[in-house]
């Protein structure tokens, strides 16, 4: 086999390397774009689950041109969606078509460089605008379904999930280095910007999620930090300062907020990804999250240079819960007020209705390392490999539900399903992605989201494994159709 180096196309045609350092991640690539009418169901799904599924996944669809030090967060993005009616599931995956894909589409190779360094691109299309690889996050808003990244606008389809229609300029990425500027905008569901404020945060660093209460809007700001001499120096995007001894939460009024309004209270050393959800309380913020005690992404280098991989018998993201007055002082550091759930959770989702209000339940993933997952039959994963308990916590009674699948199981994040239209707050159920090595697929679980000891009640199985998504929702039926037709009403006044 010919020797391939990293930004040099093969003269034997696109090959991905192998044993590079996304391996040690996830597997490599899938690079597909399939239609599956009528999966196969185990069980039984109950005929008032009406609604698409959607998921997306960080997919290279070409080698990356630096294989020794590529990440799982620079591939493209690549959109999966269970349409679920009567019963029945179809499946159906495809790219978002970004200038980033079309580009390396036409150049039959890799032509970008390192994760959101623009340093590192090709001559070629360095004048050209790096877009995003749409690759975090689906959500469905104003008709439309919207591929999201944190450095770039949105990108939505209309009509057809699959059909693209253009971008949308009503948001903008968080800027670069030197200064580090967040904007917080205010869309109605026209799509119009009723405000927008930009504030300086006190260094620039990964915003990957915030929380959202009636009056209030949160922004994270933790250890892992954009240097812009790393990146001109052919480096990452972001490394991690072990060396801080704080993190913050940047508090912001939801409406009529100005810059100097934002407020930056300070909470122990760690590290913010995901949050679950804040309401308000006796004129205080409760905020919920999982807060790693370290780094969380162990591809990133520290201050040092040095890379890791999470341990998950010494680094842990506990579920902590902050109660402070957003208009008290920022002298002193807030410190939670209980761990609610220890060890290592990630990816909690909670009942979409009930976001920035009180609520009681969150189903999130949980890594066991006592409960090796088996690849196959002869070969144990790493501990960090993958999350093998599904969990589900009530923060008023204390309750916690665990349940594993299988000894060669993992999870995928997971979504809630309301039981019907109208249904009381988190009543309803949950739809997780399961990875079943053995048998080299995925199969989409669906239980009682009030009980998920009794295990799932339908099973929805793929002929192929996907690789592992970020973010997903579930879009109700209604809004699906509503879209096709609006999309259909809109080509019909357009003569298309």
């Amino acid at each position: 086999m010919a020797h391939i180096v990293p930004g040099v196309p093969s003269s034997g045609g696109t090959r991905f390397p192998k044993h590079y350092a996304m391996s040690q991640w996830n597997e490599d690539h899938l690079r597909f774009e399939a239609d599956v009418f009528e999966l196969e169901v185990t069980g039984e799904i109950p005929s008032t689950i009406h609604g698409t599924f959607y998921r997306v996944q960080p997919d290279h669809a070409f080698p990356p041109k630096f294989a020794d030090t590529e990440i799982p967060l620079n591939g493209d993005g690549n959109v999966s969606s269970f349409t679920i009616k009567d019963g029945h599931v179809d499946f159906k995956q495809r790219y978002v078509k970004t200038p980033k894909l079309l580009a390396e589409r036409k150049a039959r190779r890799a032509v970008f460089g390192r994760y959101r360094n623009k340093y590192t691109d090709e001559p070629l299309v360095r004048d050209v605008l790096r877009g995003t690889t749409a690759n975090t996050h689906v959500v469905f808003h104003d008709n439309k379904l919207m591929a999201l990244k944190e450095d770039a606008p949105l990108w939505k389809w209309i009509q057809s999930p699959w059909t693209l229609l253009d971008r949308l300029t009503i948001t903008a990425p968080f800027a670069v280095p030197p200064i580090p500027l967040i904007p917080k905008r205010t869309l109605t569901l026209e799509k119009l910007i009723t405000e927008e404020v930009w504030f300086q945060a006190p260094w620039p660093c990964m915003i990957h999620d915030f929380w959202v209460t009636e009056n209030w809007v949160v922004f994270p700001i933790n250890g892992l930090k954009a240097s812009l001499e790393q990146m001109k120096n052919g480096g990452d995007h972001f490394y991690w300062d072990e060396t801080l001894e704080y993190q913050l939460l940047g508090v912001v009024p939801r409406r009529g907020a100005k810059p100097e309004d934002a407020k930056w209270f300070k909470t122990p050393q760690g590290c913010y990804s995901h949050t679950i959800n804040a309401y308000e309380e006796g004129g205080h913020l409760v905020l919920d999250a999982n807060v790693w005690t370290d780094a969380h992404f162990p591809f990133f280098p520290n201050s040092k240079g040095e890379r890791f991989f999470t341990d998950p018998t010494k680094v842990t993201s506990p579920i902590l819960r902050y109660r402070f007055d957003p208009k008290g002082s920022t002298d002193t550091m807030i410190h939670h007020e209980a761990v609610h759930v220890p060890g290592v959770n990630e990816f909690g989702r909670i009942d979409d209705r009930l976001l920035g209000k009180k609520y009681s339940r969150v189903w999130i993933l949980k890594v066991d390392p006592t409960k090796p997952v088996r690849r196959s039959d002869h070969e144990f994963a790493a501990p960090n490999a993958g999350f093998n308990t599904l969990v589900c916590y009530n923060f008023e009674t204390r309750e916690l539900q665990t349940y594993r699948h299988a000894d060669d199981t993992t999870f995928q994040e997971p979504v809630f399903v309301p039981r019907h239209e109208g249904a009381a707050g988190e009543d309803g159920y949950l739809l997780v992605l399961a990875d079943r090595y053995r048998e080299g697929r995925n199969v989409l679980l669906l239980f009682d989201a009030l009980d998920i000891t009794k295990g799932p009640i339908a099973e929805i199985k793929l002929p192929f494994k996907l690789m592992d998504g970020l973010h997903g929702s579930w879009v109700d039926g209604k809004e699906v159709e509503a879209a096709r037709k609006a999309g259909a009403s809109q080509r019909n006044a357009d003569g298309k």
